[in-house]
């Protein structure tokens, strides 16, 4: 939305795709991944629905992700969005996630006993 970032956190603009921010937040939610539905600069669309969705990246960098994960992050949500007719790819999406997530746990151990 502002031609780049200076926090923690992005807005996707999904005006132009077809699905409302609500619809993107429930099939991703559905998926695994959790983002929020946001409103866009001069929304037409109400809060409850918006145009948009906020992804934060706090969750995934404290766990250590870096760019190749992220990326991996993003083909999930465009491979999940597109494909939210037929719902084929949710279970899937759903253990890419979860396995991603597990390489990646929020405490390392600090020390075995």
């Amino acid at each position: 939305m502002s031609g780049g970032t200076e926090n923690h956190l992005f807005l996707v603009d999904l005006s132009g795709k077809g699905i409302t921010g609500a619809e993107a937040e429930r099939v991703l939610e559905q998926s695994g991944i959790m983002v929020n539905k946001n409103l866009i600069p001069f929304d037409a669309r109400g809060a409850n629905t918006a145009s948009g969705i906020r992804i934060g990246t706090p969750a995934v960098t404290t766990r250590g992700m870096r760019e190749g994960e992220m990326e991996a992050v993003a083909d999930m949500i465009d491979t999940v969005l597109q494909d939210r007719e037929t719902r084929r790819s949710t279970a899937q999406s759903w253990g890419v996630s979860k396995d991603c997530a597990g390489s990646f746990p929020f405490y390392a151990p600090v020390f075995s006993v």
